[in-house]
């Protein structure tokens, strides 16, 4: 069977346009504030600019999100970023658990932003500065010395 360039290419055209009515749930559910992330508001700014885009249900999808396969990879990672920490279901996780995510956001913030690099260079804007840094850390240190 000889395949040209052309037959080729149709069919990988047609694949594409197929794989855009496969269906995902880019949905942001309300956040109530009662369970929102509560913090001083120098943090939450910071919080809010750095990881909220795949850590909360204030997702803002980009115009990729739509476009399959790209939209498969946007999906997947804010889906796994909701489930590691969502910091709209924050006060609604009990309080070891939210002791939990405190540290783990600790360990996150003080390696610096090298787990979603994609994303950071996508958005430069969102990683945090050294003294944004350094901020957030010294609240999260001082939060779990909290009784």
């Amino acid at each position: 069977m000889n395949t040209s360039f052309r037959s080729i290419a149709g069919w990988t055209l047609l694949l594409l346009l197929l794989i855009q009515f496969i269906p995902l749930r880019r949905i942001n559910p309300a956040a109530t504030d009662s369970n929102s992330f509560k913090a001083p508001q120098p943090i939450q700014r910071v919080v809010k600019t750095a990881c909220y885009d795949c850590h909360s249900y204030e997702t803002h999808w980009p115009r990729a999100a739509y476009i399959a396969p790209a939209s498969w990879v946007i999906y997947r990672t804010v889906s796994a970023g909701r489930n590691a920490l969502n910091f709209s279901e924050w006060e609604s996780a009990k309080n070891e658990k939210t002791e939990k995510l405190r540290t783990t956001m600790l360990q996150t913030v003080e390696k610096g932003t090298a787990h979603q690099r994609l994303y950071y260079l996508w958005k430069p804007q969102s990683a945090l500065s050294p003294r944004e840094r350094g901020a957030v850390i010294t609240w999260l240190k001082a939060s779990l010395q909290k009784p």
